[in-house]
């Protein structure tokens, strides 16, 4: 709901270029295997397409005095795209097993392009992934298990952010994301944060956010944060709620109300993924008080007051945002006024602190005629030789790399705030079907911040069309 960046806008604006290239090879090596798919991969495209069944795929030799060739494919995102050849290199330097080519495409038209791809075969060797597909992906095949190369080369995991590890796991038994094999490696952590304004705080006389904030803390400093065109706060009389400048917080939606939901107790569906908590008593009190930030305390803007406006954090507009932390290196470039960066407040309840936390994930394609050089490429980016890249471009997701002075020294004053989020977070991308129930959730939970019905009535609505969906999964 937030018009500050979410991860798919902030990719889509900050990668504007497009562009491919392939590397310069190294000496001769030919690695010859013999893969066994078994799954039946099915894509939806225009309709359901069978594309692998029990097919042998085998490392084939290029011609004499040849590496292969394998493709890596990447959205246009410009600090990626800066760092990939770079990598890549490192690579042919370094290992050897192979040529890498970089190919690109608009986010708008990847998935479209990776979908017909895998349909027909010829899909990249390696490719970015998202969140809200590994799922999907992996259920079919169009992603390689992994597992066999981490037990091979015994791949410590524990090296890794325990939250990225998880995002890239996926049981074919229930559709579950988080638990089961590994489809997939992390790139860079991320994660759900708080962003303040310290400018805004200091004017009002507000302490700045702890670790031991609670939500009703934030509440109380949204309050003063929040100023009308008269200078006059949420907390005093004569307050104009029309007239609003400065609104205390941004808090409500997405990966924000699913953080206050899981640290009441309560949460989106059950992890199970087979009923939906939306109308438990613990998540109906914490939509209660998000609405009540919008519609009774007025230091939440309500939808309509984003609509067409730029990040309104850059513009000073908010004192606090709950956001993802994919937002950092943006703000540091951007912003101009002073500010940090805080976890997410706790619960009521003495529960522990809970937040969204996952990674932009790397695959193999199922299908790919390199497997073996595939896997080496994958290693070498998510280890430390692709890590040192990834620094630049957001959170490394290997522990000793995040945690380094390199990453952790300049702003903000609290970063390392972005790399505590990855071993508490956890997955907002559930299971194979989540798509189908987030979107019904994401429409039908409006009416709360429109004030168009009653939390209770809104949720029990809102779980009279999720539970029938969740149930439906459990069959497919």
């Amino acid at each position: 709901m937030s018009r500050h960046l979410s991860r798919k806008e902030f990719l889509r604006i900050a990668g504007l270029s497009a562009g491919g290239m392939a590397m310069a090879a190294c000496a001769p090596q030919t690695v010859e295997r013999v893969v066994t798919v078994k799954e039946t991969v099915q894509v939806e495209v225009e309709k359901q397409v069978e594309v692998v069944k029990e097919v042998q795929v085998t490392s084939e030799a290029p011609p004499s005095g040849e590496l292969p060739l394998i493709r890596f494919a990447m959205y246009n995102f410009d600090p990626w795209l800066a760092a990939l050849p770079k990598m890549f290199n490192d690579f042919e330097d370094q290992v050897g097993t192979a040529q890498v080519k970089l190919e690109t495409a608009p986010w708008d038209q990847f998935w479209a392009r990776f979908e017909s791809q895998a349909a027909a075969g010829i899909a990249p060797d390696l490719q970015i992934g998202d969140p809200a597909m590994v799922a999907r992906y992996s259920d079919t095949g169009i992603y390689l298990n992994i597992e066999p190369y981490i037990e091979r080369d015994k791949v410590n995991l524990d090296d890794w952010l325990k939250a990225t590890i998880e995002a890239c796991r996926f049981q074919k038994d229930g559709g579950l994301i988080g638990v089961g094999s590994l489809y997939g490696m992390p790139a860079t952590l991320v994660g759900t944060i708080l962003y303040y304004n310290k400018d805004l705080f200091d004017a009002a006389g507000v302490a700045y956010p702890t670790d031991a904030w609670t939500r009703e803390d934030m509440r109380n400093a949204a309050l003063k944060l929040t100023k009308d065109s008269a200078g006059m706060t949420a907390g005093e009389s004569g307050f104009d709620p029309d007239s609003i400048e400065v609104f205390g917080v941004s808090t409500v939606g997405g990966y924000s109300t699913a953080v206050h939901l899981w640290n009441n107790g309560g949460g989106l569906v059950s992890e199970d993924q087979k009923e939906c908590w939306i109308a438990r008593p613990e998540s109906q009190e914490i939509f209660q008080w998000l609405q009540d930030l919008v519609m009774k305390d007025h230091v939440n803007p309500d939808p309509s007051w984003f609509s067409g406006q730029p990040d309104v954090f850059l513009t000073q507009r908010l004192g606090m945002t709950v956001d993802g932390s994919w937002n950092v290196d943006n703000y540091v470039e951007n912003l101009t006024f002073n500010w940090d960066i805080a976890p997410v407040p706790l619960g009521l309840k003495g529960l522990d602190r809970t937040s969204y936390a996952g990674t932009n994930t790397m695959h193999i394609f199922g299908g790919t005629k390199y497997p073996d050089q595939s896997w080496d490429l994958l290693k070498f980016i998510s280890g430390e030789g692709g890590q040192k890249y990834f620094m630049a471009t957001g959170t490394p997701s290997l522990i000793s790399m995040a945690n380094s002075p390199e990453y952790l020294t300049g702003k903000p004053e609290n970063r390392k705030v972005a790399v505590d989020v990855g071993a508490y977070g956890r997955t907002y991308y559930p299971h194979l079907g989540n798509d189908q129930w987030k979107e019904v959730y994401n429409q039908e939970i409006q009416a709360l911040w429109l004030g168009e019905g009653t939390v209770e009535e809104v949720t029990t609505a809102v779980c009279a069309k999720i539970d029938p969906i969740l149930a439906s999964l459990q069959g497919a």
